[in-house]
């Protein structure tokens, strides 16, 4: 499908080319056959530092910026990421020795979202169902949970908090975590991490509605229809629970 964009937009988005062509220049490009200084790589992929000494970037994700690059800073797979449109993406994975390309004519496909998860299939660990991309004490949890069972999951983050300095849970991330579970179909885990969420934030009312999500994906109606109150007793504004309490209620 052919795509103009508008004259504003062509100093970033003027460019057409096949994923091979792309490819052939990051191979060019990491063979040092542009840059003859390895220095000058590093450079050219280092992310600058803001005043307040951390980096910044487009999205969590997409947390620093270099030299005309996106960065995805972090200790494992660093990753020079340039994107486009929500639709195209290329990671280059300097430590790896590993560049992934994904060029689509979908706008909102956000390939960027899905590349990491295709770089899991030449390098395991980074799979998502390894843990990849889970931040260090979510990880270490996660690593505790997996040998000795995810009814664990209160008492594991209790002994790690106690014996890790600095030991925090983010509850958007342990939330995220649950829905990961859910899409692995390990429903039973993923309902031991949304009690976990609620036991860490008492007071957030998305932890609860998360709840009585699966409880009611479980088919215990009552205690999907108990924790869908609390969160809107929370957060009188959220309708999703209002809805899904109409729902069960009716039935």
């Amino acid at each position: 499908m052919f795509f103009s964009f508008d004259y504003p937009l062509q100093t970033a988005a003027g460019m057409s080319s096949t994923a091979t062509e792309m490819a052939n220049w990051v191979i060019a490009l990491q063979s040092n056959q542009f840059l003859k200084d390895k220095k000058n790589m590093t450079a050219l992929w280092t992310p600058a530092k803001l005043n307040n000494g951390k980096t910044g970037g487009f999205s969590n994700l997409l947390n620093g910026y270099a030299a005309g690059w996106p960065i995805i800073v972090r200790a494992a797979h660093p990753a020079a990421a340039p994107v486009g449109g929500g639709r195209s993406a290329v990671f280059v994975y300097p430590n790896d020795d590993l560049t992934i390309i994904v060029l689509t004519n979908l706008s909102g496909s956000t390939p960027d979202a899905f590349i990491d998860e295709i770089a899991g299939f030449y390098i395991p660990e980074m799979k998502a169902a390894n843990g990849f991309g889970l931040s260090p004490s979510v990880q270490l949890l996660r690593i505790e949970l997996e040998k000795s069972g995810y009814k664990n999951a209160i008492p594991s983050f209790e002994k790690l908090k106690k014996s890790i300095t600095g030991f925090e849970l983010p509850e958007a991330e342990v939330n995220s975590w649950g829905y990961t579970l859910i899409q692995q179909k390990r429903i039973k885990d993923a309902l031991e991490i949304f009690l976990l969420n609620v036991y860490l934030y008492p007071s957030s009312a998305n932890a609860f509605d998360s709840l009585g999500e699966i409880y009611a994906e479980l088919g215990d109606r009552e205690l999907a229809i108990k924790n869908y109150e609390v969160s809107l007793k929370l957060n009188p504004e959220n309708t999703n629970a209002q809805n899904q309490l109409q729902k069960l209620k009716a039935n």
